[in-house]
């Protein structure tokens, strides 16, 4: 009977790891400002980097946290960014494309450059990955407005 159990126990605990959708996809990239200064510095493995300090971490399940674990915020299967309250706060695409409050688009062009209805606008991302794009954008986003 204990072996049933067992055997069930690790049946379940194998489903729920396998049922976490990925919801972000990315790569190494570095955001830098039209100056060349890097704002922000990803690595494979999901550190986030501001001024060469590490500040926190981004996880393929679409989850942003501090260095300490405290949680930041969320992607939802939607891909609406969501605080740690539960608050929506924008939703960003695949692309990385967002609208703004004033009905702008800011996207991302083939070569890296930051957009707002196709000008450029001071950020560029390299490489220039179109996987990373929407995770770039989730972290610029949360940069500029949580200081």
């Amino acid at each position: 009977m204990t072996k049933k159990i067992l055997y069930i126990s690790f049946y379940f605990l194998i489903l729920s790891c396998a049922t976490k959708k990925e919801k972000l996809t990315f790569s190494k990239f570095i955001i830098s400002d039209a100056k060349g200064y890097t704002e922000i510095e990803v690595e494979e493995n999901g550190s986030i980097y501001i001024s060469d300090n590490l500040i926190g971490l981004v996880d393929k399940e679409g989850t942003i946290t501090t260095k300490h674990g405290t949680l930041l915020a969320e992607v939802d299967e939607q891909n609406f960014i969501h605080d740690a309250d539960g608050n929506a706060l924008v939703q960003i695409d695949k692309n990385g494309t967002v609208e703004n409050s004033g009905g702008d688009a800011i996207t991302w062009s083939e070569n890296g450059l930051l957009l707002k209805n196709n000008q450029p606008i001071g950020f560029k991302i390299f490489p220039a990955n179109k996987e990373s794009f929407q995770t770039a954008s989730i972290l610029l986003y949360l940069h500029r407005t949580i200081k």
